[in-house]
């Protein structure tokens, strides 16, 4: 199956909107912090939104490009293909751990380790969506509305219970430590519905036929996914507004899926029916979704840089100066170590290599 370009240049295009956030986040003086939220009011949600989405988009066209191949070759079969996903979530969550392990000891604050940064909330979400990817696509969609739901009613009540010694405290720490983060009810809801999307894209991978499979595309596809789209956003806004531009409101997931749904429709058609050539724009995003997990982890000592130093202004000379940097930076790792430098690409061969292993014990047994 061939790479997707559309998918990598929303994967990269999140990735990149996190990391600009983050950097203003971090370096803007405490006077001009307006400028965060004004400039990010409309896309913060969708970043992270948007990368979760495609992370199970992805996690969907995986599970079943495995599956397929289990049906049809005896090199790998069904359980071995679990074990591949299951072991690749583990290792994904051990190094959440670490991550979370190292805010631990910066900041002498035993809680945070367990906190909800996008590793761990990406590892649990495919831990629990393993046994949801056989199911039919509407109870998985039935089930993300419904936990969008319930965050939004659970989130306001544990909240006040926020640091306390009781159930109702930890819990809020189990699933909302912390709030502002990729807490699981609301982003494995989006995760869940990304694989409901991949279904639907796998299936026309499959065709053989270009010319049904452009058909089935343009018909079947991205018709119906921009009309959803379209709903998806119009009841972000509609719903409670201007709730849509606070990051993590149930207005603001409905918005941000939405809004995923139509740029990705908008890509693929653009991709696969040929009308525009956008490799050199794919190859700034490529970068950016291809090491997306070592740049999420490389980033963050970029924190002390310029610690509240920058104001509205020079803020933005700073940026390109860095971004130019890290996408320099970026092509010459992918031109000298290629796969060597991709934490993503590391996990998917550990994995497949501890799975080989447990299947040759099994064998001899």
């Amino acid at each position: 199956m061939k790479r997707v370009q559309s998918i990598d240049m929303i994967r990269g295009f999140c990735i990149f909107l996190m990391v600009l956030g983050h950097l203003l986040d971090w370096w803007i003086i405490k006077s001009d912090r307006w400028l965060v939220f004004y400039l990010f009011s409309f896309l913060a949600s969708i970043a992270a939104t948007g990368f979760l989405f495609v992370s199970g988009f992805s996690a969907a066209i995986a599970f079943k490009s495995k599956s397929n191949k289990a049906e049809i070759s005896t090199d790998i079969g069904t359980t071995h293909a679990r074990n591949i996903y299951i072991i690749r979530a583990l290792l994904l969550l051990a190094i959440s751990l670490i991550y979370n392990t190292a805010i631990v000891l910066t900041l002498n604050d035993l809680r945070w380790i367990w906190a909800w940064n996008v590793l761990q909330t990406i590892s649990i979400s495919l831990l629990l969506a393993w046994p949801l990817l056989c199911t039919p696509k509407y109870l998985r969609i039935g089930l993300g509305i419904g936990l969008l739901v319930v965050n939004e009613l659970l989130s306001p009540f544990l909240l006040t219970y926020s640091g306390q010694p009781n159930i109702y405290g930890v819990l809020f720490h189990i699933l909302y430590h912390p709030i502002e983060a990729f807490t699981i009810l609301s982003y494995f809801a989006i995760f869940i519905i990304g694989t409901v999307v991949g279904d639907f894209f796998f299936n026309f991978t499959i065709i053989k036929d270009q010319e049904e499979r452009k058909e089935s595309i343009k018909h079947l596809f991205i018709r119906k996914i921009f009309i959803v789209g379209i709903l998806f956003t119009l009841f972000g806004i509609i719903y409670r507004f201007y709730d849509f531009i606070y990051r993590r409101t149930l207005s603001a997931m409905f918005y941000s899926i939405g809004v995923v749904l139509v740029l990705l429709v908008i890509l693929l058609y653009l991709e696969e029916f040929e009308k525009i050539k956008p490799k050199k724009r794919y190859r700034f995003f490529f970068y950016f979704s291809y090491y997306s997990f070592t740049i999420y982890i490389a980033h963050d000592p970029l924190y002390f840089m310029f610690y509240r130093q920058l104001n509205a202004i020079n803020i933005w000379l700073t940026l390109i100066g860095i971004f130019f940097l890290i996408t320099l930076l970026l092509k010459g790792m992918h031109k000298r170590l290629g796969i060597k430098a991709s934490l993503k690409a590391h996990l998917g061969i550990l994995s497949f290599i501890i799975a080989n292993k447990i299947e040759q014990r099994k064998s001899r047994n």
